[in-house]
């Protein structure tokens, strides 16, 4: 691909301002897979002044490879070409002079190289030294090069030039003409910056300027989709790689409605977690579109099953996706919707329908949920039995503390540490040992936002939530899981921020009760069901954010009475294990999920096939926690 000096300039680029500018090394493996799927079947004959652009071209890999593919199609067509149009007139630039020539004599090798710079090749990036080596890099292609100057431009592509009035500046009126054509071709890897990490006037200015898309908690990428398809011709074609959260995430609505009212999506390739880009925790996919309308035909899927794969430079994606490391299928365009956009092979899709169709209540219809405490600085208030013996803290103020890792499956491997809740203090002088303890971080603790602003004492919690929430029996979960683990929270235990909590709603009380949705939550069954919809954040990793939790749909059938038992003598086991016993009770849990299991997938119809699918890809072991 070229560009050697590119890489370079990547490589040496400090993470923060990376991931400031969004910034990212594009794999090759990637590259070529998005130019050879979007621009193969290019038909040169009939146009042989096709136009490509990359709104976002950082060092140029897209463009390098555009350039490889297209002359390659030149070379392979000339004799075609060249009898063509060997009777139209053309206009050349030879050591700055312009002369005219006729089709027989343009159409040879020597000036393919001038006519794809000068007439198919278009880029544009807000890092003018990543566009000088974009310009660098392609002028080394071949000798005789135009200027690339009004081809390759340096300016940030979300600005809708083309509104700009003519005549201000030379800059202006070049920028001007270059976004006021429209491009055969779009290829690239779109910057992502989330929400968090764009300049506020930046942000606002989005949020306004790209209403229809963008919203408070939307990344740039989402910009640059929409911008995408206002560069494309009517009948264009796009191929990119982006972020794929805007397909899962309630942010990402308004973008979904955009692209199935706008475009037509034909090929999602999703890597559904795998990392693709080297330090960068973002999910990816690569998205082909076209700007024809919907045809309410089929999209192409290929979507990643390994993610414990390691792509590497010398994969040759267009093969790799043939093998057991994806799987493929098509998915009926009709079936995507704007609430999120599943992707499901056949028989997941099935599954999905029949927990669909056959339950009542969605889980946000039952309970409420609420998120742990945020300390602002958690070695501030949190202490050890030892530490607190030692600075002897006020016992008034401790709550039994515990973090993400104790969370098992059904119950809680209690913690050794234990919260200063300080919101409790109303003076500090009745609370000395405490204070005193916290004021050892009291510089740090005085910069956070809510102490700054005068909202909240230096001494108090970040977010401490109302006590009334944790002194309760509850099911809390992690915010971040390989797997279901709902526990049953009996002690009124005070957990960290990234643990999410749920209670059932007065109104079902009588109707719904924990070690129902206990039972229910943490089955193989609603494991996979959970899985298929949740969003995938990293290798086997997925958000459990309430957003999607509480999308999870439940019967209130006759089977809660059953389910109940079984976690009940779960819970009991887990409460009362004897070391002498375990095997046994190992055994016994064992049992006694498998038949939750069997409840369930009997009640929701799941034939023999389905249920060696779920058992599959649900890798547990039933044990004791």
């Amino acid at each position: 691909m070229g560009n050697k000096l590119g890489r370079t300039y990547e490589a040496n680029i400090d993470k923060k301002s990376k991931k400031a500018m969004g910034q990212f090394y594009t794999p090759e493996y990637i590259v070529k897979y998005i130019v050879e799927n979007t621009l193969g079947k290019i038909d040169i004959i009939n146009n042989p002044f096709v136009t490509i652009i990359d709104i976002s071209c950082g060092v140029g890999y897209f463009l390098l490879h555009a350039y490889d593919l297209l002359m390659e199609k030149f070379i392979k067509e000339l004799e075609l070409l060249r009898e063509a149009y060997k009777d139209e007139t053309y206009i050349i630039k030879t050591d700055g002079v312009e002369s005219e020539i006729k089709g027989s004599d343009y159409w040879i090798r020597d000036n393919l190289h001038y006519h794809i710079l000068k007439h198919c090749i278009y880029g544009a990036d807000k890092d003018n030294f990543a566009v000088e080596l974009t310009r660098g890099a392609l002028y080394s292609k071949g000798a005789r090069s135009p200027n690339l100057n009004s081809n390759i431009l340096h300016c940030d592509s979300l600005i809708r030039w083309e509104n700009e009035i003519e005549g201000m500046t030379n800059e202006t009126n070049t920028l001007k003409r270059f976004w006021s054509r429209k491009y055969d071709f779009v290829v690239g890897n779109p910057p992502y910056i989330g929400h968090k990490q764009l300049d506020i006037g930046y942000k606002k200015w989005l949020m306004m300027e790209y209403k229809e898309v963008f919203k408070d908690k939307a990344d740039i990428s989402f910009a640059f989709i929409k911008r995408t398809f206002e560069v494309l011709k009517a009948e264009g074609v796009a191929g990119i790689i982006t972020s794929r959260y805007f397909m899962e995430n309630p942010t990402g609505r308004k973008l979904r409605e955009y692209i199935l009212e706008n475009g037509n999506m034909v090929e999602i390739l999703d890597f559904y977690g795998a990392s693709i880009f080297k330090g960068v925790g973002v999910a990816t996919g690569i998205f082909i579109f076209s700007k024809e309308a919907n045809d309410g035909g089929d999209i192409n899927v290929t979507k990643l099953i390994d993610d414990e794969y390691n792509f590497t430079n010398l994969d040759n994606l267009s093969e790799l996706i043939n093998t057991n490391v994806f799987e493929k299928f098509s998915i009926n365009k009709e079936k995507l919707g704007t609430d999120r956009w599943i992707l499901l092979s056949p028989v997941k899709r099935r599954i999905y329908e029949k927990i669909q169709r056959k339950s009542n209540l969605r889980l946000r219809d039952v309970v409420h949920t609420f998120q742990g405490v945020i300390t602002g600085g958690d070695k501030a208030f949190v202490l050890t039995e030892e530490e607190i013996e030692r600075y002897e803290i006020e016992r008034i103020l401790l709550k039994k503390w515990i973090k993400n890792s104790s969370v098992q499956r059904y119950n809680i491997s209690e913690g050794k540490q234990f919260l200063i809740y300080s919101d409790l203090i109303g003076k500090m002088e009745d609370f000395p040992n405490a204070v005193g303890y916290i004021r050892n971080f009291q510089e740090k603790l005085q910069n956070r936002r809510e102490c700054k602003n005068g909202s909240r004492e230096w001494y108090k919690l970040q977010w401490g939530r109302d006590t009334k929430l944790f002194e309760q029996r509850k099911l809390i979960f992690p915010y971040k899981a390989r797997e279901n683990r709902f526990a049953l929270d009996e002690k009124c235990f005070y957990f960290s921020a990234d643990i999410y909590s749920m209670i059932v709603k007065d109104e079902y009380k009588y109707i719904i009760n924990l070690e129902y949705l206990l039972g229910i939550l943490n089955s193989r069954i609603y494991e996979f069901y959970f899985k298929l919809f949740g969003k995938k954040i990293g290798k086997g990793t997925y958000d459990y954010y309430p957003n999607a939790v509480l999308d999870i749909l439940i019967s209130t059938d006759d089977i809660m009475q059953e389910i109940e038992m079984y976690v009940l003598k779960i819970l009991d086991i887990k409460r009362f294990s004897a070391q002498a016993d375990k095997e046994y009770e190992k055994a016994e849990i064992f049992r006694c999920q498998m038949e939750i299991d069997r409840i369930v997938g009997e009640y929701f119809n799941l034939n023999e096939e389905e249920i060696e699918l779920i058992v599959k890809s649900t890798k547990r072991e039933y044990d004791l926690s």
